[in-house]
Formats: structure tokens, C-alpha cells, sequence
């Protein structure tokens, strides 16, 4: 596929109250709605759908399926502030950007409610070093303001955070003495303390078992991924031991449709390489290399079951690889084409098709998705 050069666009966002930088967006660069699901072509080696730009000026995106089936959009915006976009209906166009305030330093970690509440938070590294959070109780509700839940994060780093059995957070970040620390929420709107778990490690990433325990994976001190986990459901916690290595950069972790987790890091050679879980809640396997020489990976479990990985590669276009049948064996690598910084955001729509969100080489937001599930981006 011809590699896609990004047109250039200079949307800005504005802060959402007043700032000496701050400007509001002009009507022609943020449409009221953006119609881009028109170009149906299912054959994968067009050129259509290409990638489309949703504007903006953005900083790393965060993406989510939300509970009434709209895809939002969460990014910082050049002033710092949060700052959101959404389908205004589902598998359809797309709304006017707007801030919902703040002032942010780092990536934004957006989680979705189970069992259908409808509820949406979303956890950043404000500028004061702290984490912050933001609620929105139900699909189409206002958002309440910011709370600030203590604590320091490493400058950059992004929270790691995954829900519950009883569908309350976690939140795990790295201080700056490189330890993990811990935050449960707990009944009502109440959070627990700190909570210290010791060894120095690069950024983590949490997952829940497939037996409801928590897990985290990191790049150890030494360069190897690490790995803990807890003893038992809401216990205590093992200590870090090494699964392989070296490794590069932040690991991904992905649930396979049977409960098994599989964790996925760049090498220091500059591959991808994978180790599963041989039974939920079990042990490992043997690390194993699939190719590419792709930069920290984003792992995903579409609707049908299969694991999808995708990466910027070598060119800055977006690569993917995903296994041909749930839990089976993987397809070559492929390029979806475009030149983009960051990591990518990766979400299904209501439909079950996978839609991709980078921010292109002009700072602003480029999306591309699957022309039908599982299949023809």
C-alpha cells in the first residue's frame, strides 16, 4: 500500500477558560459534524478508506467505546487542558471538539464502565505532578470537575489502569523513585491510600487475570519484562520476576477470548516478541518473536475473540499483525499506511469494526477503520 502523506492542518485547540495562548476554533476548522464513513470499500488493497483528520492540535489520544455505542476521543490539547470528541451517533459522524478543562502533563488513560452503567473516567498526570480524574456518570451527561487523587508520577508516564471484579479501579503509576504505587477506589466515592509495591521498574502495565487476579508487566532494571501478580482475588501481591528479555520500552497486554493473558514488548533487537499464558491464571510460555521492528506496541481484543497488535514501524505508518483464528496462529504484518507520532488508539465501533486514532505529522487527529469487522481497512 503507497504510503499516505498527511495534509497539513492548523487547528488549535483553545483552553476552556481564559489564557494568554488560548483561541477558539474557527468554523472551518472544526466542522459541526464530520460524515467520513462514506468511501465502503471492502477490497484491501484499495486505497479507500484512506486515512481523514478530526482537527485539533493534539498531544497522544485515547479512544473508547462508550456504553450507548459512540466512540469518544479523549487527547490533550496545546493548552494543557483535556479535550474530546465523540460520534454523535453510533458508526456515524462525528461532533465538534470541546475541553473539558484541566491542566495535564502527560498521556490520558480513558476507562468505560462494565456490565452497561454507562459510567466513563478518565486519569491523567496534571502539572502539578499529581493524578487527576474525571467522571461522567452516564452516555450524554455533563462532566463534573476535575479530582485530584495525590500521589506523583514519573514526568510523561501515563497511568495504568483496569477495573475491578466489583468493577471498581485500579490505578497503578510509577513515582519518581521508579516504584510502583497503587490506588483502589472504594465504595461511594471514597479511594484508598497509596499503596507501595517495591522495585525500581520502567513504565507498567496492569491486566486483570483471567481469573480475576491483577497482574502488572514492566521492563525490569536489568532490561529484562517483569512481571507480579496478586497471590489471590483483592490479596496480597508476589514479587517481580523476570518472564524474558531484554526487552525496549512499554509493554501491552491483551486478554485471549479463553481468559488467557498475552503480553507483547519491543526487543532490543527491534522486534515484537509475545509470551501467553498456557491456562488462565497459569503459567508461561517460552518468549517468541514475531518479526517486524515496530516502536512500544498497542494490543487489543477485537469482537471476534482474535488479538490484534499494532505499531508504528520503521516508515511512521501504521503496522498491524493479528491472529487468524482466536488464540491460533498469527498473519503477516501489514501497513495501514499514514505518518503519525505517539502511540495509537485503537477501539471497535458498536458494529464490531476496529477504528485506528494517531496524531498525524501536522499535530491533529487521523483516524482509519475497518471497512467490516475483522476485515479491509
Amino acid at each position: 500500500m503507497p504510503r499516505l502523506a498527511f495534509a497539513t492542518l492548523a487547528g488549535l485547540l483553545g483552553a476552556c477558560g481564559p489564557s494568554a495562548d488560548s483561541k477558539a476554533p474557527r468554523d472551518d476548522e472544526y466542522p459541526p459534524t464530520i460524515q467520513p464513513y462514506d468511501d465502503d470499500d471492502a477490497d484491501a488493497n484499495a486505497d479507500l478508506p484512506a486515512w481523514h483528520s478530526l482537527g485539533g492540535a493534539i498531544a497522544e489520544p485515547a479512544a473508547t467505546l462508550s456504553a450507548d455505542g459512540r466512540l469518544e476521543v479523549f487527547v490533550r490539547g496545546r493548552d494543557g487542558a483535556l479535550w474530546h470528541i465523540h460520534q454523535v451517533a453510533p458508526n456515524s459522524g462525528w461532533s465538534e471538539w470541546s475541553s473539558l478543562g484541566g491542566r495535564l502533563d502527560g498521556g490520558v488513560v480513558v476507562v468505560v464502565g462494565e456490565d452497561g452503567d454507562g459510567q466513563l473516567d478518565v486519569l491523567a498526570r496534571g502539572s502539578d505532578g499529581a493524578l487527576w480524574h474525571l467522571r461522567q456518570t452516564g452516555p450524554k451527561h455533563a462532566w463534573p470537575s476535575w479530582k485530584r487523587l495525590g500521589g506523583q508520577l514519573v514526568a510523561g508516564d501515563r497511568p495504568s489502569v483496569v477495573r475491578g471484579l466489583d468493577d471498581r479501579l485500579e490505578v497503578f503509576v510509577r513515582a519518581p523513585d521508579r516504584q510502583v504505587h497503587h490506588l483502589r477506589e472504594l465504595p461511594g466515592s471514597a479511594w484508598s491510600r497509596w499503596y507501595v509495591l517495591p522495585g525500581a521498574v520502567g513504565p507498567v502495565t496492569a491486566a486483570r487475570d483471567g481469573d480475576g487476579r491483577l497482574a502488572l508487566f514492566a521492563r525490569g532494571d536489568d532490561g529484562r519484562l517483569v512481571h507480579r501478580r496478586q497471590l489471590a482475588r483483592d490479596g496480597g501481591w508476589s514479587e517481580w520476576t523476570a518472564l524474558a528479555g531484554p526487552i525496549a520500552g512499554r509493554p501491552a497486554v491483551a486478554r485471549n477470548h479463553d481468559g488467557r493473558l498475552e503480553v507483547f514488548a519491543r526487543t532490543d533487537a527491534g522486534d515484537l516478541g509475545h509470551a501467553w499464558q498456557t491456562a488462565p491464571g497459569g503459567g508461561w510460555s517460552r518468549w517468541a518473536s514475531l518479526g517486524g521492528a515496530p516502536a512500544d506496541p498497542v494490543a487489543i481484543a477485537g469482537p471476534d475473540g482474535r488479538l490484534e497488535v499494532f505499531t508504528r514501524g520503521l516508515d511512521h505508518a501504521l503496522w498491524r499483525i493479528g491472529q487468524i483464528t482466536p488464540g491460533g496462529a498469527w498473519s503477516p504484518w501489514s501497513s495501514l499506511g499514514g505518518a503519525f507520532a505517539d502511540v495509537p488508539a485503537i477501539a471497535p465501533n458498536q458494529d464490531g469494526r476496529l477504528e485506528a486514532f494517531v496524531r498525524g505529522t501536522d499535530g491533529a487527529l487521523w483516524h482509519r477503520w475497518q471497512t467490516r469487522p475483522g476485515c479491509c481497512w
